[in-house]
């Protein structure tokens, strides 16, 4: 019997050891659904707050609203407006509550990141478990017979697989998160110099 092969693994594997299997495989597919949606979102996140960097140099504050709605930018642009319309702020009133306004806009663009870094941290452990029960199962299987070298080799080696399947979900996952969330620091370091181009754009046309 090849208990090296994929299918000889799956084949013996009780209800237990193939729930992580296929717990295992479940996170490795969420992981990549997520990494790939977030890189579209902050390709265009960026693309936004670049073009939104473009208008404010050239003192164009209304062209904004040109911009996608959930351009962040954008965003602050409404939020700005909002609040000069209910009372005078000072331009370090100002800049401190759009640095409030960008919380929940940071929020939303990390939504999901902790699903991926939930996945890293579990996965491995996921997989351990799936190993050591499958330990146990092999060795009961065995009770009774010769525990020759060749004859435990096989049952563990198959065990191990699931550790195996526990590392290739959780590398993916915390690879990702990490350089999301680097991205995402990026981006809102970018969203933040905007902010500040906003407030002195609006004061520099209340003086004028």
């Amino acid at each position: 019997m090849n208990y090296g092969s994929l299918m000889d693994w799956w084949t013996h594997g009780d209800f237990v050891v193939r729930s992580v299997f296929v717990t295992l495989a479940a996170m490795s597919f969420v992981t990549w659904v997520i990494t790939l949606i977030k890189l579209l979102q902050l390709q265009a996140w960026r693309r936004q707050e670049k073009k939104a960097a473009g208008h404010l140099k050239n003192n164009d504050l209304s062209a904004l609203d040109d911009l996608p709605a959930e351009c962040p930018s954008r965003q602050l642009a409404a939020v700005t407006g909002t609040l000069i319309r209910r009372r005078n702020f000072t331009p370090a009133e100002l800049r401190e509550r759009l640095g409030e306004a960008q919380e929940p806009i940071r929020f939303g663009h990390e939504r999901w990141l902790t699903m991926l870094a939930t996945i890293g941290s579990t996965a491995p452990f996921i997989g351990l478990l799936g190993t050591v029960w499958g330990i146990m199962h092999a060795l009961q299987t065995l009770t009774g017979k010769a525990l020759t070298l060749d004859a435990v080799a096989g049952p563990v080696g198959e065990a191990l697989v699931a550790t195996a399947a526990g590392l290739a979900a959780a590398i993916p996952a915390l690879v990702a998160y990490n350089l999301l969330a680097r991205a995402l620091v990026g981006l809102n370091a970018l969203t933040a110099e905007n902010a500040m181009d906003i407030v002195d754009l609006v004061f520099a046309e209340k003086k004028d």
